[in-house]
């Protein structure tokens, strides 16, 4: 079995939740390592991979991502609608006009963003 073999099985060993010690004792016995030499192994594979390791354990990250994107969006654009609308939404009862309009629109745009920055982080680091 070649090195790129023995990474994909660690991989995917490890996005399954698997024991290390598991793993690193399959490695000895498909590769003829020692333990040491394994567990170094599976440690450099494991740090080399940990996006791709934890996207596999957390594939929720990605739906959570999407789900705050769409959430994002439709209040951003929500708020764009109803202020251009006329209506005015006051912020904590602060009598200050279009200040409300103003912090949810802000927060809509940091949930999109938030919610890209998840979903990318998570997949360029794979």
């Amino acid at each position: 079995m070649d090195n790129m073999d023995i990474k994909k099985f660690i991989i995917a060993e490890l996005g399954k939740h698997h024991s290390p010690n598991d793993i690193i004792k399959e490695v000895c016995e498909r590769t003829g390592m020692g333990w040491d030499d394994a567990q170094k192994f599976v440690r450099q594979v494991y740090a080399q991979n940990r996006g791709e390791i934890a996207g596999r354990q957390n594939g929720i990250i990605t739906v959570l991502s999407v789900l705050v994107i769409i959430g994002g969006a439709a209040l951003s654009v929500g708020i764009l609608v109803v202020t251009f609308s006329g209506w005015i939404i006051f912020f904590l009862r602060l009598p200050i006009p279009y200040l409300g309009n103003l912090v949810y629109f802000v927060t809509g745009i940091a949930m999109i963003l938030g919610g890209i920055r998840g979903f990318v982080n998570m997949k360029s680091s794979k």
